[in-house]
C-alpha cells in the first residue's frame, strides 16, 4: 500500500535490516556501560567478545588484500568500546558482589592456579607483549604505510593516466584504479588513527585493573569485615581474572590489526603465501636439520628434542626436493606437449600471420639499448614518447615492439609500420652525433664516422665519447644513441600518424566523448557521418599534426557542415578553421608571431585554375616547369627559416591549401601550410619571402 507524499524506497533504506542490527548493537554496548547486568550475561558476552575477536583474527589471515576489509577501523571502534564496556560490567559485578561469573573465575582460578601473585605476572606480562610489541609495531607500521601511500598517490595517478593513453586500460578501469588509490589512502590513514584505540585500551585495561585491585581491598576490608590478606586474596584473583579476559581480547584485536596492515603485496592469503614462499627452499631445511643434529651431540643439551627435530626437518627438505624435481620434469614435459600441440592448431597459423602496429629493430650492436637484463634505456624512453605524442596528438600510441634483427648491418636500425619498412638510421654507442661533417671533426683534431642524418638528411658525424669534453667545450649540440634513435623514432610516428591511427582507435575516442557530450555523437554519426568518414577527417588532420584532443569541438563542426558537404577535404578545413587558436599556438613563437611565405596571387590563381576533379577525389595538376620552381624556391626559402631558427610555414588562400600541402609534403614533408582562415587576430604574421612565378 502506497501513501501520498512518504519516500517509500528511502523508509526502505533506513530501516534496512543491516544498518537496523548495527544501531542496536551499538545503543546496547553503550547500555552496558549504564546498566548492571546479571552475572549469567555477563558470562554470555564475555564468550562473545572472545568469539568474536577470535573471528576478527581469523578473518584477517585469510584476506588477499587489506581493502577487503575497509571497514576494520570501524570494526576496530566498536569492539574496543565492547570490550571496554564489559570490562566495566565485570568492575562493576566485582565490587558490588565479588563475583564477576564463572569466565572471570576461570581465568582467575584455572589459568593462574588460584595464585594471585603467579596472576598479576601473567598479566603484566601479556600486556607488556600486547602494548610494547604488537601495538608499538603495528602503529609504526600503519604510520610509515600511510605517509608512503600518501606520497605515492601521484605517482600512480601519473602510471594510471600514462597506461590510459597508451590503450592498455580502458576509461571504466581507470577510474576504478583511481577509486583503489583513493581507498588505500583512506583505509591506511585511517588505520593510523585506528590504533590509538588499541594502544589506549591497552592502557585503559592496566589502570581498571588497578583500580579493581585497589578498590576490592577497600570494599573487602571496610565494608565487608574482611581482613586485609582475605580481602586482597579474593579481589585480587577477581580483578585479575577480568584483567586476563580483557588483555586477552585486546592481544587478539593486536594481532589481528598487525597481520592486516603488515599484509604484503601479493593476492593470496597469508598461509598460502607463507608456504608458496618459506616451502620454496628445501635447502634452508636440509641446513636447519644438521645443525639440529650437531645440537644432539652437544654435552649438557637434551638429545631427543634435537633428534626428533633434525629428522623432521630432514625428511621435510627431502620431501620437498623430491616434490620440487617432479613438478619441474611435469612442467618440461607439459611445455613440450603443449607446444607440439600449439603447432598443430590452424590458430597457431593464423598467429604468425599478425602484423605489428609499430616496430623497431636493430642491429647486433645496439643490442645493449633495448636489453632489459642489460637496462636498455630505449624501451622506458619509447614509452614516454608514445605519451607525449599521445597527448600531443590525441590519440592512444599503440605498443611498439622492439627486437633484434642480426640480418641488419651491426649499427644499422629500422622502423617499421605493420611490417612495412619506413626508416632506416645508424647509431654508434659510445659515440655522440654532432651537426658537422667529418672534414670539420678532423680539422678539430677528432675523429668520428659520418652519416646522413635520417631526419633532415644533412650529413652528421659520429664522435668517440672519448672526445666528448672537448666537443662539450665547443658547445655544440650533441645526442647520445638513445637520444639520437628516439628522435627519429619520434618524428617517424608523428610523420605517419595517419596510418598509425586506426577505426578502433577513433572508436575509442568517442566513447570517451559520449560520457561528456552524448548529444554530439548521437546527432553526427551515423545519421550525417559515418566512422569511416570521420575517421578520415581525423586522419588529415593528424597527418599535418594538428591535434585531436578537443574532440568534442571537432565534431560540432563537422555536424554543423556535414549537410553542406560530404567531401571530408571540404569538411576538415571547416574543422581546421574551428581549431584555429590551437593551430597558431603551434607555430608561433613567445611574441606571438608566426614567420611564414607567402604565395604570389598570380601563381596562386593559377594553381586553383590546375585542381581537377575526379572519381578519386580532387588534386593539383600543376605545369612540371612551374612545379619545379616552386618546390625550388621552397628549398631557398627552408634555410632562410632555418637560420632564423623558425618553423617553416607557407600561407595560402583555404581554397588551394590542402591540395597545395599534398604538392609538396613529398618534397617537403615538415612545411606547414595555413590558410588565411586560420590565422586568429592575437598573432602577428611575419612574411619572410614570397613564392612566385618569377625566377
Amino acid at each position: 500500500m502506497a501513501f501520498p507524499g512518504i519516500d517509500v524506497k528511502g523508509l526502505r533504506a533506513l530501516f534496512s535490516a543491516t544498518d537496523m542490527i548495527v544501531g542496536a548493537i551499538l545503543v546496547g554496548i553503550i547500555a552496558l556501560i549504564i546498566i548492571p547486568l546479571p552475572t549469567f550475561f555477563l558470562d554470555i558476552l564475555l564468550s562473545v567478545s572472545i568469539a568474536a575477536t577470535l573471528l576478527i583474527l581469523l578473518v584477517a589471515m585469510y584476506l588477499k588484500e587489506p581493502l577487503e576489509l575497509a571497514s576494520f577501523p570501524s570494526i576496530l571502534l566498536v569492539i574496543t568500546l565492547f570490550r571496554l564496556s564489559l570490562n566495566i560490567q565485570a568492575s562493576r559485578q566485582l565490587l558490588l558482589n565479588a563475583y564477576a561469573g564463572q569466565v572471570v573465575a576461570a581465568f582467575g582460578v584455572v589459568m593462574v592456579g588460584g595464585n594471585y601473585i603467579v596472576g598479576v605476572i601473567v598479566f603484566v606480562i601479556i600486556t607488556i607483549v600486547q602494548f610494547v610489541v604488537i601495538t608499538k609495531g603495528s602503529e609504526r607500521v600503519a604510520e610509515v604505510a600511510a605517509r608512503f601511500t600518501l606520497d605515492a598517490m601521484p605517482g600512480k595517478q601519473m602510471s594510471i593516466d600514462a597506461d590510459l593513453n597508451a590503450g592498455l586500460i580502458d576509461a571504466n578501469e581507470a577510474r576504478a584504479r583511481r577509486k583503489k588509490i583513493e581507498a588505500e589512502a583512506t583505509f591506511f590513514g585511517s588505520m593510523d588513527g585506528a590504533n590509538k584505540f588499541v594502544r589506549g585500551d591497552s592502557i585503559a585495561s592496566i589502570i581498571i585493573v588497578l583500580v579493581n585491585l585497589m578498590g576490592g581491598i577497600l570494599v573487602g576490608w571496610l565494608q565487608r569485615g574482611m581482613g586485609i590478606m582475605e580481602a586482597l586474596t579474593t579481589y585480587a584473583l577477581l580483578t585479575v581474572g577480568a584483567g586476563l579476559v580483557a588483555q586477552l581480547t585486546a592481544l587478539l584485536v593486536s594481532v589481528a590489526t598487525g597481520l592486516l596492515i603488515t599484509k604484503s603485496a601479493t593476492e593470496v592469503s597469508m598461509g598460502t603465501d607463507i608456504s608458496a614462499q618459506l616451502f620454496a627452499q628445501p635447502r634452508a631445511f636440509a641446513f636447519v636439520s644438521l645443525i639440529m643434529a650437531a645440537f644432539a651431540i652437544v654435552p649438557g643439551l637434551p638429545t631427543m628434542p634435537f633428534l626428533m627435530l633434525s629428522g623432521m626437518s630432514g625428511g621435510l627438505a627431502l620431501a620437498l626436493i623430491s616434490t620440487k624435481t617432479r613438478g619441474e620434469e611435469a612442467k618440461v614435459v607439459k611445455e613440450e606437449v603443449s607446444s607440439k600441440e600449439v603447432l598443430k592448431k590452424p590458430e597457431s597459423i593464423l598467429g604468425t600471420l599478425g602484423l605489428d602496429p609499430l616496430s623497431l629493430k636493430t642491429g647486433r650492436n645496439l643490442i645493449p639499448l633495448i636489453d632489459p637484463s642489460q637496462r636498455g634505456a630505449l624501451l622506458e624512453r619509447i614509452t614516454l614518447i608514445r605519451y607525449q605524442i599521445g597527448q600531443e596528438l590525441g590519440f592512444v600510441i599503440p605498443g611498439v615492439r622492439v627486437m633484434d634483427d642480426l640480418s641488419l648491418p651491426p649499427n644499422q636500425y629500422t622502423i617499421e609500420i605493420r611490417g612495412t619498412k619506413v626508416a632506416t638510421g645508424e647509431a654508434y654507442l659510445g659515440h655522440h652525433e654532432v651537426a658537422l661533417r667529418l672534414a670539420d671533426i678532423k680539422q678539430k683534431k677528432m675523429t668520428g664516422t659520418e652519416v646522413k642524418d635520417p631526419i633532415t638528411s644533412d650529413y652528421v658525424t659520429w664522435v668517440p665519447d672519448e672526445y666528448l669534453a672537448e666537443l662539450q667545450k665547443l658547445q655544440l649540440t650533441l645526442h647520445d644513441p638513445v637520444d639520437a634513435l628516439s628522435l627519429h623514432f619520434t618524428e617517424i610516428i608523428k610523420r605517419y600518424a595517419d596510418e598509425i591511427m586506426t577505426r578502433q582507435n577513433v572508436q575509442s575516442l568517442i566513447e570517451l566523448v559520449k560520457n561528456t557530450n552524448a548529444a554530439i555523437v548521437r546527432e553526427l554519426i551515423p545519421d550525417m557521418l559515418s566512422l569511416g568518414q570521420v575517421h578520415k577527417v581525423l586522419q588529415l588532420l593528424v597527418r599535418e599534426r594538428v591535434s585531436i584532443r578537443d574532440l568534442s569541438t571537432i565534431l560540432e563542426r563537422l555536424a554543423d557542415y556535414a549537410h553542406l558537404s560530404r567531401d571530408i577535404n571540404v569538411l576538415t578545413e571547416y574543422v581546421r578553421q574551428s581549431l584555429a587558436r590551437q593551430i597558431c599556438e603551434s607555430y608561433s613563437d613567445k611574441e606571438s608571431v608566426i614567420t611564414v611565405v607567402t604565395i604570389d596571387p598570380a601563381l596562386e590563381e593559377t594553381l586553383i585554375g590546375s585542381i581537377h576533379q575526379s572519381e578519386y577525389g580532387s588534386f593539383l595538376a600543376v605545369d612540371p616547369n612551374i612545379g619545379e620552381r616552386i618546390l625550388l624556391q621552397i628549398q631557398r626559402h627552408i634555410s632562410n627559416f632555418r637560420r632564423m631558427k623558425a618553423l617553416p610555414v607557407t600561407l595560402c588562400s583555404p581554397r588551394l591549401r590542402p591540395h597545395f600541402k599534398r604538392f609538396i609534403e613529398r618534397s617537403f614533408p615538415d612545411v606547414a601550410v595555413l590558410s588565411y582562415n586560420e590565422i586568429v587576430p592575437q598573432v602577428k604574421v611575419q612574411s619572410i619571402g614570397m613564392i612566385s612565378l618569377e625566377r
